[in-house]
């Protein structure tokens, strides 16, 4: 085999040789790579290199009993000295077994201090030497597994009646509570009350839907993903009557009031609607409330059937006369 020297001599000839431009080019380039590499190989000799590395750790705990919320740190700054040969494999995580810290009681602390891991470190690094760890501690965020039950109600902002139409059954949601499992105090601090967006418009017709309950948290499992809702809705019809004033406490029958009928408006469910119903309602003008500086009097609507709604008169006053 020949030695570097004989290659290095061989290409000085060649490059002294008359040849082509872009042939001493080649030559010249393929010294460069060559006495680089003689550099790179010389320099990786020495051994009293500084510099840093990540030593890979493994954090280990009971990952059914409890929850990580942040990312887990996965290694651990160093200082160390070296030969330029061994710290090129560890800069590249050869020859480094992680280190596993078990934690047997996660929650009892947020950090571990990295001086206890020094013994740990020594041997899976050796012959390199550690100077410094970089970093006092490691911090992580492990909390225990937690499950808690959470009633349903439905957002009333998430549905929308038809104009005609009201709700007129209690909204019922089955289940009516879900239990969710995440980090005990990220769990514990959450509102027990759960609204689930419905997401209906326009509704004119009983309600019978399958809805999603909402987006999980993040760490969060349910043991359900949806809910059935279901109500009932009545159409409102609106009623325009023609209905007389009835006459109270007036001094005698020669009395009269003008107008003596009134267009009257209400809303009442259609399930509910019958001619009969404007029998209970009463237009009344009272001879003691009349106004004597116009003989204008108010009138009182007056109804026993409280499924009467949204009563309007066209008229709110008559004036009474004194047909004598």
């Amino acid at each position: 085999m020949r030695s570097a020297e004989d290659i290095i001599e061989k290409l000085k000839r060649s490059f002294q040789t008359p040849s082509r431009k872009d042939e001493r080019i080649k030559v010249v380039v393929v010294c460069i790579v060559i006495s680089t590499t003689f550099w790179f190989f010389s320099a990786l000799n020495k051994s009293d290199y500084i510099s840093q590395i990540n030593y890979p750790i493994e954090i280990i705990f009971d990952d059914e009993g409890y929850i990580a919320t942040s990312e887990l740190p996965d290694r651990i700054p160093l200082e160390v000295t070296g030969g330029g040969w061994d710290l090129m494999t560890r800069s590249f995580g050869f020859n480094m077994n992680p280190i596993s810290i078990r934690l047997s009681d996660p929650d009892a602390s947020n950090h571990i201090l990295t001086s206890t891991l020094r013994g740990q470190l020594t041997p899976g690094l050796d012959p390199v030497i550690v100077n410094y760890i970089l970093e006092d501690s490691l911090t992580f965020d492990i909390q225990k597994r937690a499950a808690r039950v959470f009633e349903l109600a439905l957002d009333p902002e998430s549905i929308s009646l038809d104009p005609d139409y009201r709700i007129v059954s209690p909204i019922s949601i089955n289940p009516k509570t879900i239990i969710w499992t995440g980090p005990e105090k990220l769990i514990n601090a959450r509102d027990r009350l759960i609204y689930v967006n419905a997401g209906i418009e326009n509704i004119d017709e009983d309600v019978n839907e399958t809805v999603n309950i909402p987006d999980l948290p993040e760490f969060f499992n349910s043991n359900t993903e949806s809910v059935e809702i279901s109500f009932e809705v009545v159409r409102m019809m609106d009623v325009e009557v023609d209905l007389n004033v009835e006459l109270i406490n007036f001094p005698d029958s020669i009395w009269s009031v003008d107008p003596s009928v009134i267009k009257v408006r209400y809303r009442i469910e259609e399930t509910k609607f019958d001619v009969a119903d404007t029998l209970g309602i009463r237009l009344v003008a009272n001879y003691q409330s009349m106004n004597p500086s116009d003989s204008s009097i108010a009138i009182q609507a007056i109804t026993n059937q409280a499924y009467i709604e949204e009563l309007r008169l066209a008229i709110q006053q008559v004036k009474g006369q004194n047909n004598e």
